[in-house]
């Protein structure tokens, strides 16, 4: 297969993996919620806590180096398999050596017990870190999804009849385990490599400063997007966060299920043409190309149809995500392009630079988020739609220098699904106040979506029909 045919069907696979997990796990949740208790969903969300920040850690940012390395040496592998089967057995003595602490944290003994169990998690999956990376590095995205499938089908079943069967907290614990479990087992299945019996620490340290950078900006990251959550919840109150993550969810939620695709798929195509820049940026344009023909609409959409949007599916007690979701869907809308430049930082293994980058923009958010706190949910908002567009020039002008890409090249490429995602947002908005007086919400919606679908597929064939056939082409549509 050619690499535009391995990106193609890397791209169906993850999509497949990543929509079918998703829908398992609400199917999943749903069921649950007739079988277990509320207090059993927060035990382990209490246990996820501490968990959640272990796991930060992850693989120290080794399984990337794997993938970016242009040659790999079974001494290099074996080396890196070591370090994350050490890694895996420090963080489940650590949470161990915590638990109890983390009990008496919340005035609950029973987290000790579960946070003891999930620690096993960490020891069994970092026995096949290197296995994922290796798939990962030869598109073998069809491999990957039967394993993650098969994971996610096997862990909820497990769930569910543990929950039948009376387990009641422990059956979300059993979820987890079984989950990693299947997930380890599957990939050395999958996977030809074995690990040898060697370790050199100078393989390590080859790629020690390109995993600490990547390390260091996702533990940085991770605080910086959590801390208007954090803000929020210490200076306004619970209702009001609530009303706030309903927004930031509904408008992020799409958003992450693409870049986590896309960048899934094209960190390793990127790593494999990392020295040939002509083509790395022929690519990259492309792929943010097929990005904004998805995501461009659909914050565009939301904007338009906010307020019916909410009363539709939430109800008029949440009205105050109406005005959260307009003021939060240009941020959406950058943020699906902006995130596609990690993949370029680590495909040319410059994660300083990631790091140092992310550090900055991050501050100058949080600084946004303290400042815009002062007139409430609406002025974090306002404030983190300002940050996300203050940072927007940085955020690609420091990347693009990596492959010699200009802004120019990134504007001839997104102008046109912008402007017909504008013309679908006009033909909804006039459409709307056209209509006559006594119509519910959702009738509304109902016609609104469709007619806003088809103004959007119609613009895009007239003005741009190159770079929508060569979307269904990668999509194994067309």
């Amino acid at each position: 297969m050619s690499l535009i045919d391995k990106t193609a069907s890397g791209v169906k696979w993850s999509s497949i993996s990543q929509i079918g997990r998703q829908l398992m796990q609400l199917v999943t949740t749903l069921i649950l919620t007739r079988l277990l208790s509320p207090s059993d969903f927060g035990l382990v969300g209490m246990a996820m806590v501490v968990t959640g920040f272990i796991a930060l850690f992850h693989d120290l940012g080794t399984s990337s180096s794997v993938i970016q390395k242009k040659v790999t040496s079974e001494v290099f592998l074996s080396s890196i398999f070591w370090v994350n089967a050490a890694f895996g057995l420090s963080a489940m003595v650590i949470i161990l050596l915590f638990a109890p602490l983390a009990a008496n944290l919340y005035h609950e003994p029973r987290v000790s017990l579960i946070l003891k169990l999930l620690s096993l998690s960490f020891l069994i999956s970092g026995l096949s870190i290197v296995q994922q990376a290796i798939l990962e590095r030869e598109l073998a995205f069809k491999k990957l999804a039967k394993v993650e499938m098969v994971a996610s089908v096997s862990s909820s079943l497990v769930c569910i009849g543990a929950a039948l069967l009376g387990a009641e907290v422990w059956s979300l614990v059993y979820q987890t385990l079984m989950f990693v479990t299947v997930t380890t087992v599957l990939l050395w299945t999958s996977s030809d490599w074995r690990p040898k019996a060697v370790f050199h620490w100078g393989e390590v340290r080859s790629v020690r400063s390109y995993s600490l950078n990547l390390t260091g900006f996702y533990i940085f990251n991770y605080f910086a997007r959590n801390a208007d959550y954090i803000l929020i919840g210490r200076f306004l109150g619970a209702q009001n966060l609530g009303y706030y993550m309903m927004a930031y969810r509904i408008m992020f939620y799409p958003i992450q299920t693409i870049s986590a695709v896309m960048g899934r798929v094209m960190f390793p195509v990127y790593s494999q043409i990392q020295e040939d820049e002509v083509r790395f940026r022929r690519i990259y344009l492309k792929v943010i190309g097929a990005i904004g023909l998805i995501t461009f609409p659909m914050m565009m959409g939301v904007w338009g149809l906010a307020q019916t949007f909410v009363l539709t599916l939430f109800g008029s007690q949440w009205k105050p995500v109406i005005l959260l979701l307009m003021i939060l869907a240009p941020v959406g809308l950058i943020q699906s392009i902006v995130t596609t430049v990690g993949t370029i930082y680590q495909a040319k293994g410059r994660t300083d630079w990631m790091f140092r980058l992310g550090v900055a923009t991050g501050l100058i958010a949080v600084l946004a988020f303290v400042i815009g706190l002062q007139w409430g949910i609406v002025g974090v908002a306002g404030a983190y739609t300002i940050a996300t567009i203050l940072c927007l020039y940085p955020n690609f002008i420091v990347p693009f220098k990596l492959i010699n890409l200009k802004m120019q090249d990134l504007g001839d490429t997104l102008w046109r699904p912008f402007l017909g995602s504008l013309m679908m947002l006009g033909g909804i908005l006039g459409l709307k106040y056209a209509f006559p007086p006594g119509l519910t919400s959702g009738q509304i919606l109902c016609i609104l979506v469709p007619v806003g679908i088809i103004i959007y597929l119609a613009a895009s064939w007239w003005m741009n029909r190159e770079q929508a056939e060569e979307f269904l082409h990668v999509a194994g549509i067309h």
